[in-house]
C-alpha cells in the first residue's frame, strides 16, 4: 500500500489503446497505480505487469471503479510491461483464465513503464542527470599497463563515466565494432591479459577516482573472418539456411567481378579506366552495367517456371481428371509458386487450382481431345503472361539495385564532399561485397553453384549494416524483403549479420555465445551501451538485456537509434528499457536549433508548476545523453570552428540530463578519430597530455557544474537565444530557488571571430551571489603545428583563458549595473567566451517564498471567513458566469490577452486552466504570460469578491495570501500562483461538501465533482429570484436562493428559472445532497405561484409567470414526494405555509394573496387536473410568443375516467419538455411544434402514478386528511388504474403490426396523440416513467424496453428519436435559416440530439428494474451504470465549466448552442449515482 510521502503515478487504462511508443518514466520506489479509465468502467478488468508477471495486480476494495485501483511498487529497475484484459461476466474457465492466474484472453491493451536505474559511486548515487561522459575506443588505449594514465585525462577533466568500445578481439578490418571473438580480449591489450584484469582496473577506476565504466555490446554482426562462424555458420544468415538470398548472392558476384575487372583495366577501352574520377566514367559504368552485365545475370529466371515442362504437366494432370471441373471458379489467372530452393526455373504451379481456372467446360471445342489442347493452351498462355510480369519486375529490381550502386560509386569515386577513393583495387573495390566469399575467385557464373552446395553455400554469409529509412523492426535479412537484392543495403563489408531465429531453439549455439558474452560485460561494467541498437532483432536485445540484469540489476543501458522516427525509437527504449538515449549536438545546424535541444532534452521549464506528489504519469521523452561529439562525428573543428568547442561544451553542462563527449574533442584533436582506420593511440596524463591542453580545464570546471547541478535539484532549465550566436542557459533549484546561468557565444561559422556589441543585458532576477567564472579560447597563431605521428595530439596553436570566483567588480567580460540587483552587461564577450552567475532570490523573494509555503500548511484567517459563509456565498466564490457579475455586481469576467476571459467568473474557472498547464508543462501559456507581467489577476480576485458584502472576510484573507506574489520574481509567479489559487479553491471546496449531506464525503470522485458542480445552479440573482414566499420561513440569507437552468443561456432574468427544469433538477441537485432547507424554500415559492393548477413554465419572480407546460406541476410534486422521503422529518413540508400571490385564477398579480399549507395546494392542483384545465394563456398573442399560432394558447389537461391517464394539449402548442416551436417562414414550420405530444405522454403517467401513490401511502398512515379526489376516484383507486392501463396502452409487445408500428418491445411515447403516428415513435422519455415508477408495469417488459432503447445511447446523453425514423437529426443549429424543414431555426432541437438529463432517468430506471428482477439483469444494470458514469467523469474533468452540458450533437459531439453546465443534466446524473452507491452488487 501507498504510505504518506509515497511518489505515486497513475496510468489510467483504456480499452484498446495499446502504448508501444508512450514513454513513461519512475524512480525505484515509486508506485506505478493502475484505473480503470472512462471505457472501462463497469467492466470487470485484469492487469498484469511483468514486475510480477506469475499473479495478477488485486484491485483495491470498493465497487466505485472511479476510485478503486491496483498497483505495484517498482523495486527494481528497467523496462516493465503491463496489460490488461478485459472480460466477459463469465466464470474464469469460460474467461479462459488458467489455473495460474494467467489469462488466455486476447489483451485489451497494454504499454510500459521504465524504473531508471540508480547508479552509485564508491555507494553514493549518481543521478542520471549528472553524468559526465567520455568515449574511447579501446584500440587506442594500448597495451594494458597504459590504460590507467590514458584514461586519466577523463578522471583529470572531471568526467564520472568512461565509455569504452568494445574491449574484444577485432576482425581484420581493425574497426572497433567489427569482433573476430566476443570471448577473447582485443590485441592491443598484451597476451598475459585476462577478463579478470579489465574488471579489477574498472573497480580500481571507481574506487580511486570515483568514474564509472560503460562498454559497448556488439550482438547484431561478427567480424567476417571470426572463426566461430566457420564453425558455426549455422548463426549466419547464408545460402544454405536462407536460400532466398541466393539470387541476391549470384548478383553481388556479378558485381564484384566487374570491379575486379575494372580495376585490370579490363573495361578502359569501353570509357572505364581504373582510376574512377569524373562524370563521363560513371556514365560509362552505368551502360555498361545496365546494358550489357546485368542482363546476362538472368534474374527473372529465379522467379519463373519452364513453361513448356509446366505445360506438358498440367496436360497430364486434366487429362487424369473426370472431364472438365465442375468446381467454383478459382480466380482468373494462374499464379507462379516460388521455388523454396530458388532454383532457376524452379517454380511451379498449383495445377489443381490451375485446373479450376482452366479445364471448363469449351464451347469452341468439337471433341473432348480439342477441348483438353484449347484449356492447355489458355493455360500456356496464362503461364507464359505470368513468366512475362516475373520478368519485368525482375529488371525492376535490377534497376533499383543499379541505382543503389550507382549512388554509392558517384559518393566514393567523384562526389566533392566524398572521399574520392580514386582507383579501383582490392583495398578500394568498385562496390561492397554484400556476402562472405571465401572460395577461390571463378567468375560468378562458376560461383553461383557454389550456393546450391550444401556444404558450400553455409559459408556465403549476409555481410550486416543499415538501411536508410527502413522499419528496425523488420529483418531486412528475411524472406520478406528484398532489400540485399534491391542492393539497399548500406553494407559493412567486414561483418556478418547474426541469425538468431526467432527462439533459442532456432540457432542455440549462437544464443549461449552471446549469453556468456552478455554475462561477462555486465559482471565488468556499469552499463551497457548496445551498438546498432535498432538493428538488432529486438527480441534478442530483450532477451540479452534481461540477462544482464539479472548480473547487475541496476545496469546503466543506453543507445543510438537511426529509426528516424521518434515512435520508433520510444518503442525501442520502451521494450529493451534503455535508461538514456543518445542525442547528438552535432546535429544542429546552428545555436538556435542547438539551444532548442538543450530545452527538449534537458529538464523541465523553469518556473514549471508544482506537481503533487500522486499524479498521472506523463508522457515523457526518453532521458536523453547528451554529446557534443561522438565517436562517429567529425570533428567538429572542421565541420564549425575552433571556437565553437567551448561554448557548445558549456551548453551542454547546462542540460538537466547526462551529457558526454569523446576523447579528442577537449584536446583540440584537429580530425575525426576513425574507429576503423586510427591506429595511433592517445595521449597519457601527463607525459603527454595535461591540463593547459585544448579545453580541458575548462571543461573540468564544466564537468563539476554539471554534476553539482544535478546533485543539488537544480532540474528545471531556461534557454534566452540573445543573439544569432549567444545563448544563455538557466538551471533552477525550484526548492531553494537558486539559480545558475552560463552565456555561451556559439562560432558555427569557420574562421569567424565575433566581437558583439549591443546585446540585451542580462536581468538578475534576484540576487548576484557570485560570478563562477570567465572562460574563453584563445588563439595563439594562425598555422596549426605539425600533426603528431605517434599518438593522438591536440592542436597548440589555441589557449584557455580562466578567471574562476570572479569578483562582481572585477569582471573582464561584464559589467554590473545596479548592484548586485540589478543587470549584467556583457562588454567583452568575443566567440568562443563562455561565463557563468549564481544568482539567489533577495531577501523579499525568499521571505515571500516562506510566507507562500506557511500559508500552504495553514491558512486560519481563510479558514475561519470560510466557515462563516452561507450555501448563497459559494456560487460567487467558485462560479458565477459574466452575466451573473454583470447581473449582481455590474462587472464583467478577468480577460487575458490572447486568451480571452475565463468560463466563471469565480475560482473554479481558473482551476481546469491552471490544471491543463500543469499537467502539460505549458509555461508558454497567455494566463502565465500575464502572471509574469504583473499581478492585476490577483487584484481582480480580490477587488471582485470584496463587492459581494458576504465575501468580504473571504477577500481579505485571500488578500493577505496572495500578497506576497508582489516579492516572488516574474517568472515564478506562475507557479506560486498556481500554488495559492489550488489552495484557496481546495479549501472552499473542502467547506463546501463538508457542509452537504455526510454520504458525500465518502463517494466517489464523480459523484463530489457533481455536488460542487450543483453549486453553480444555486443562488440570488437581482431580476431573477423565486415568487414570494411566506415571510415566516427563516433564511440564511436575505433572498432564497433560486435554481438556474443552465450556463450561462438561462441564468439570468426571467429566463432564469423555469419550473420544469427546477423540479427536474432539484432531486439531485439539492435534496440528494442535503441541501433540504434550499429545496424546502423553492418548493413554497412555486407552490405560492400556482394557478389554473398549474405552477408556471417560466416563473419570472411570480410577476409574469408563463403557464403553458403540462409536466412541470407533475415533476414538482413528485420532487415534494422525494422531499417527504429523503429530508429529516420530510412530512413536515405538507403543513408548512404557502404564499398563494394567484389565490383566484384571475387574480392580478399584487391584488390578493393567501396562505395555505403545502398539502392544500397540492390538493388544488391535482383537483383541477381530475376536473379539467381549460384556458387561453394571458396576454396570448406575440407579445409573449412570436412564433405560436393562435390555436397553441389554450392550455388543457385532463384526467380519463377510463384509463386515470393524464392528457391534453393539441397540435399546435407542446406542453412537456419536448418544446421546440418552429420559426422559419423560408422552410415553412413556423407555428408548427415539432413534438407537440398532445395526449397522454408516456412520462405523465410514471409522475401522476408515484404521486398518487404517495398520497394514498401518506393517507394510510394518517399524515394528510383526503383520501382522494372523490369519494370513488380516491388516491389508491387512480394510482393503480393508471398502472392497470399503463402497460396494456404503452407497451407495444414483440411481434405487434400496425400501420405505425416501427419497433417493438418498447414503450409508445404517447397515447391518443393528433397525429396517431407519433405515439408509436420510439423516444427517450419512457426512461423517465421507469425511474420514477419502476413498478408501474411488468419489469421484465420494462426490461425489454430498456434493452430496445439502448440503441438511443450516445456517449454522454440518449437520442430523442429513432434513428431510424424519417424526422432524424443528430445536429441542432439554432442559426440554421435554410429550406429543410426537419433542421431549419432548430427544428430538430429534439428530433436526435442527445439529452443528458434523460440518459440520467434512464439510468435511474436501469438500476430499479434491475434491483426488482435481480441476477443477472441487477449486474448488467450495475455494470451499464458503471460505464456510463466513465463518459460523464471525463467530460466532467475536460470541460473548463466543470460541468455537464445540456445536450450533445449526434454521437456525443458539442453542440456550440446547448448549455455547457446544465442543472438537470448534473440533478439526474447525481440521483444515478446516489442508487447505484445503494445497490449491493
Amino acid at each position: 500500500m501507498a504510505k504518506d510521502g509515497d511518489e505515486v503515478r497513475i496510468i489510467v487504462l483504456e480499452d484498446g489503446e495499446h502504448l508501444e511508443s508512450v514513454i513513461r518514466k519512475v524512480e525505484k520506489g515509486w508506485i506505478v497505480r493502475f484505473k480503470r479509465g472512462s471505457s472501462l468502467l463497469g467492466k470487470r478488468v485484469t492487469v498484469f505487469t511483468t514486475v510480477c508477471p506469475d499473479r495478477p495486480l488485486e484491485w483495491s476494495e470498493g465497487k466505485d471503479h472511479l476510485s478503486v485501483y491496483c498497483q505495484v511498487r517498482c523495486e527494481t529497475a528497467g523496462s516493465f510491461r503491463y496489460h490488461f484484459i478485459v472480460e466477459k461476466e463469465k466464470s474464469p474457465v469460460e474467461n479462459g483464465i488458467s489455473e495460474n492466474g494467467k489469462s488466455e484472453n486476447p489483451e485489451s491493451g497494454h504499454g510500459y513503464f521504465l524504473v531508471m536505474p540508480e547508479l552509485k559511486i564508491n555507494g553514493k548515487p549518481l543521478s542520471l542527470d549528472g553524468i559526465c561522459c567520455q568515449t574511447y575506443l579501446t584500440k587506442l588505449l594500448g597495451p594494458i599497463s597504459e590504460w590507467k594514465n590514458r584514461l586519466k585525462v577523463a578522471h583529470e577533466t572531471g568526467y564520472n563515466m568512461i565509455h569504452l568500445t568494445p574491449i574484444h578481439e577485432l576482425g581484420i578490418s581493425n574497426s572497433s565494432y567489427s569482433l573476430s571473438n566476443h570471448h577473447s580480449l582485443i590485441q592491443t591489450v598484451g597476451t598475459d591479459t585476462k577478463f579478470e584484469n579489465i574488471q579489477s582496473l574498472v573497480e580500481d577506476i571507481e574506487r580511486s577516482w570515483g568514474v564509472l565504466t560503460v562498454q559497448d555490446v556488439v550482438w547484431n554482426h561478427a567480424a567476417k573472418n571470426a572463426t566461430w562462424l566457420l564453425e558455426h555458420p549455422e548463426s549466419a544468415y547464408n545460402c544454405l539456411n536462407s536460400p532466398h538470398l541466393r539470387p541476391a548472392y549470384i548478383i553481388d558476384r556479378v558485381y564484384h567481378e566487374f570491379g575486379k575487372q575494372v580495376g585490370e583495366g579490363v573495361w578502359k577501352d569501353r570509357g572505364v579506366p581504373p582510376v574512377i574520377e569524373n562524370i563521363s566514367h560513371v556514365n560509362a559504368i552505368e551502360y555498361l552495367l545496365r546494358a550489357e552485365i546485368l542482363p546476362k545475370a538472368d534474374l527473372h529466371e529465379f522467379y519463373q517456371v519452364d513453361l513448356k515442362a509446366m505445360t506438358s504437366l498440367f496436360e497430364m494432370f486434366i487429362k487424369q481428371a473426370d472431364g472438365p471441373t465442375k468446381d467454383p471458379l478459382d480466380g482468373e489467372t494462374v499464379k507462379i509458386l516460388q521455388d523454396p530452393e530458388y532454383r532457376r526455373f524452379g517454380n511451379t504451379v498449383d495445377f489443381e487450382r490451375s485446373a479450376r481456372i482452366f479445364n471448363r467446360e469449351r464451347g469452341d471445342a468439337g471433341n473432348e481431345e480439342e477441348r483438353i489442347q484449347k484449356c492447355v493452351k489458355s493455360f500456356e498462355e496464362a503461364l507464359h503472361q505470368a513468366n512475362l510480369n516475373a520478368a519485368r519486375e525482375s529488371w525492376e529490381v535490377i534497376l533499383a539495385g543499379l541505382r543503389a550502386v550507382m549512388g554509392g560509386i558517384s559518393y566514393e569515386r567523384i562526389a566533392e564532399h566524398g572521399p574520392k577513393k580514386g582507383r579501383v583495387s582490392p583495398e578500394n573495390p568498385l562496390t561492397t561485397d554484400y556476402f562472405l566469399h571465401l572460395e577461390p575467385e571463378m567468375g560468378w557464373r562458376s560461383e553461383q553453384k557454389l550456393a546450391y552446395d550444401p556444404e558450400k553455400s553455409k559459408f556465403l554469409m549476409a555481410f550486416n549494416g543499415w538501411v536508410m529509412s527502413s522499419d528496425p523492426m523488420k529483418n531486412f535479412a528475411l524472406k520478406d524483403s528484398q532489400v540485399y537484392l534491391r542492393r539497399e543495403l548500406v553494407c559493412w563489408g567486414d561483418s556478418v549479420k547474426l541469425n538468431y531465429g526467432e527462439k533459442e531453439d532456432d540457432s542455440p549455439f549462437l544464443w549461449q555465445y552471446m549469453r556468456e558474452y552478455t554475462q561477462q560485460a555486465a559482471r565488468i561494467f556499469h552499463g551497457l551501451r548496445i551498438d546498432n541498437a535498432h538493428g538488432t532483432p529486438i527480441h534478442v536485445a530483450e532477451k540479452l538485456l534481461k540477462i544482464a540484469r539479472e548480473i547487475r540489476p541496476d545496469i546503466y543501458v543506453f543507445a543510438e537509434l537511426f529509426t528516424g522516427s521518434e515512435y520508433a525509437d520510444n518503442m525501442f527504449v520502451n521494450r529493451l528499457g534503455i535508461s538514456s538515449l543518445i542525442r547528438e549536438a552535432q546535429s544542429a545546424g546552428d545555436s538556435h536549433e542547438q539551444g532548442r535541444l538543450v530545452y527538449r532534452y534537458g529538464g523541465d521549464c523553469v518556473g514549471a508548476f508544482k506537481q503533487k506528489s500522486a499524479r498521472l504519469a506523463p508522457e515523457s521523452i526518453a532521458h536523453g545523453l547528451f554529446l557534443d561529439q561522438s565517436h562517429d562525428n567529425p570533428s567538429p573543428i572542421h565541420t564549425r570552428s575552433a571556437f565553437d568547442i567551448l561554448p557548445t561544451a558549456a551548453m551542454l553542462t547546462m542540460a538537466s540530463c547526462a551529457v558526454g563527449s569523446n576523447r579528442g574533442y577537449d584536446e583540440l584533436v584537429r580530425d575525426h578519430i576513425h574507429v576503423v582506420h586510427e591506429t595511433r593511440p592517445y595521449a597519457s596524463w601527463s607525459e603527454q597530455v595535461s591540463a593547459s591542453q585544448g579545453i580541458i580545464a575548462g571543461r573540468r570546471i564544466l564537468n563539476n557544474l554539471h554534476t553539482w547541478l544535478a546533485e543539488h535539484g537544480f532540474n528545471q532549465v531556461f534557454v534566452d537565444q540573445m543573439n544569432t550566436d549567444i545563448v544563455g542557459i538557466t538551471r533552477h533549484n525550484p526548492r531553494s530557488h537558486e539559480t545558475v546561468v552560463v552565456v555561451s557565444h556559439t562560432a558555427f561559422s569557420k574562421n569567424y571571430v565575433n566581437w558583439p556589441s549591443g546585446l540585451k543585458h542580462i536581468p538578475i532576477g534576484g540576487v548576484l551571489e557570485s560570478v563562477l567564472f570567465e572562460m574563453k579560447l584563445n588563439k595563439l597563431q594562425d598555422e596549426w603545428n605539425p600533426e603528431n605521428q605517434n599518438f593522438l595530439e591536440g592542436l597548440k596553436i589555441f589557449e584557455m583563458e580562466i578567471r574562476e570566483s570572479v569578483g562582481l567588480e572585477d569582471g573582464q567580460m561584464f559589467k554590473l549595473h545596479g548592484g548586485p540587483t540589478g543587470f549584467i552587461e556583457l562588454t567583452n564577450f568575443p566567440s568562443g567566451s563562455v561565463i557563468g552567475f549564481k544568482i539567489r532570490p533577495s531577501d523579499e523573494a525568499a521571505n515571500a517564498f516562506e510566507q507562500i509555503h506557511q500559508s500552504i500548511a495553514s491558512s486560519p484567517h481563510l479558514d475561519s471567513a470560510l466557515s462563516k459563509l452561507t450555501y448563497q456565498s459559494f456560487p460567487p466564490l467558485l462560479f458565477h458566469c459574466e452575466s451573473e457579475d454583470y447581473a449582481t455586481i455590474e462587472q464583467g469576467g478577468y480577460d487575458v490577452p490572447n486568451f480571452g476571459k475565463f468560463v466563471y467568473c469565480g475560482l473554479q474557472g481558473l482551476i481546469p486552466v491552471l490544471d491543463k498547464i500543469r499537467d502539460h508543462n505549458d509555461l508558454g501559456h497567455p494566463l502565465c504570460q500575464n502572471l509574469r507581467d504583473g499581478t492585476w489577476l490577483c487584484d481582480y480576485i480580490v477587488g471582485r469578491l470584496a463587492k459581494f458584502p458576504k465575501l468580504l472576510k473571504v477577500s481579505e484573507a485571500i488578500e493577505q495570501l496572495l500578497k506576497p506574489l508582489e516579492h516572488v520574481p516574474y517568472y515564478l509567479r506562475p507557479a506560486y500562483f498556481e500554488v495559492l489559487i489550488a489552495h484557496i479553491y481546495g479549501n472552499a471546496r473542502k467547506e463546501a461538501l463538508s457542509r452537504m449531506a455526510p454520504e458525500i464525503h465518502s463517494s466517489s470522485a464523480l459523484i463530489r465533482h457533481l455536488a460542487i458542480s450543483t453549486l453553480e445552479f444555486l443562488g440570488y440573482i437581482p431580476g431573477a429570484g423565486l415568487a414570494p414566499i411566506p415571510e415566516s420561513l427563516k433564511l440564511e440569507d436575505e433572498h432564497p436562493s433560486s435554481l438556474a437552468a443552465g450556463l450561462s443561456h438561462f441564468s439570468v432574468g426571467i429566463w432564469r428559472n423555469w419550473g420544469r427544469d427546477t423540479f427536474i433538477a432539484l432531486p439531485g441537485c439539492l435534496l440528494a445532497t442535503g441541501r433540504f432547507q434550499e429545496a424546502r424554500q423553492i418548493i413554497l415559492s412555486f407552490a405560492g405561484s400556482l394557478r389554473h393548477g398549474l405552477i408556471p413554465n417560466l416563473l419570472a419572480e411570480g410577476i409574469g409567470a408563463r403557464y403553458n407546460c403540462r409536466d412541470a406541476t407533475w415533476f414538482w410534486l413528485v420532487s415534494i414526494v422525494k422531499y417527504v422521503e429523503m429530508a429529516p422529518n420530510g412530512i413536515a413540508i405538507l403543513q408548512d405555509p404557502v404564499r398563494r400571490i394567484y389565490p383566484k385564477d384571475d387574480t392580478i398579480y399584487g391584488d390578493a394573496e393567501k396562505e395555505e399549507r403545502l398539502i392544500d395546494t397540492i390538493y388544488e392542483a391535482i383537483e383541477k387536473h381530475f376536473a379539467g384545465i381549460d384556458f387561453r394563456e394571458r396576454n396570448a398573442g406575440p407579445q409573449i410568443d412570436e412564433q405560436m399560432r393562435d390555436e397553441g394558447f389554450r392550455v388543457t389537461v385532463s384526467v380519463s375516467r377510463t384509463t386515470g391517464f393524464i392528457q391534453g394539449g393539441n397540435r399546435w402548442n407542446c406542453g412537456t419538455w419536448m418544446d421546440k416551436m418552429g420559426s422559419s417562414e423560408r422552410a415553412g414550420n413556423k407555428g408548427e411544434p415539432a413534438t407537440p405530444r398532445d395526449g397522454a405522454a408516456v412520462e405523465l403517467q410514471g409522475l401522476a402514478y408515484r404521486t398518487l401513490r404517495s398520497l394514498a401511502d401518506w393517507k394510510k398512515a394518517g399524515l394528510i386528511e383526503r383520501g382522494g379526489v372523490s369519494d370513488d376516484w380516491s388516491w389508491s383507486f387512480w394510482a393503480e388504474k393508471i398502472k392497470r392501463n399503463f402497460e396494456k396502452r404503452f407497451y407495444v409487445e414483440k411481434g405487434a403490426t400496425g400501420e405505425f408500428v416501427n419497433r417493438t418491445e418498447i414503450l409508445k411515447d404517447s397515447f391518443g396523440s393528433s397525429l396517431g403516428f407519433t405515439d408509436w415513435e420510439l423516444r427517450c422519455n419512457y426512461g423517465i416513467a421507469l425511474a420514477v415508477a419502476p413498478d408501474i408495469m411488468d419489469p421484465k417488459k420494462a426490461w425489454k424496453a430498456l434493452d430496445t432503447a439502448e440503441v438511443l445511447l450516445g456517449p454522454l446523453g440518449i437520442k430523442t428519436l429513432d434513428p431510424t425514423d424519417w424526422n432524424y437529426n443528430g445536429y441542432y443549429n439554432n442559426d440554421d435559416d435554410g429550406t429543410n424543414k426537419v433542421t431549419a431555426k432548430g427544428w430538430n432541437y429534439h428530433q436526435g440530439p442527445e439529452w443528458l438529463f434523460v440518459a440520467g432517468y434512464y439510468l435511474q430506471a436501469r438500476l430499479k428494474i434491475g434491483e426488482i428482477l435481480g441476477g443477472a439483469e441487477k449486474k448488467y444494470a450495475i455494470r451499464q451504470v458503471q460505464e456510463r458514469l466513465g463518459s460523464a467523469y471525463k467530460h466532467l474533468i475536460d470541460s473548463p465549466w466543470r460541468s455537464l452540458p445540456e445536450l450533445t450533437n449526434a454521437n456525443g459531439e458539442y453542440c456550440r448552442q446547448s448549455c455547457d453546465a446544465q442543472a438537470w443534466s448534473v440533478g439526474c446524473l447525481m440521483e444515478a449515482c446516489v442508487k447505484l452507491n445503494t445497490i449491493d452488487e
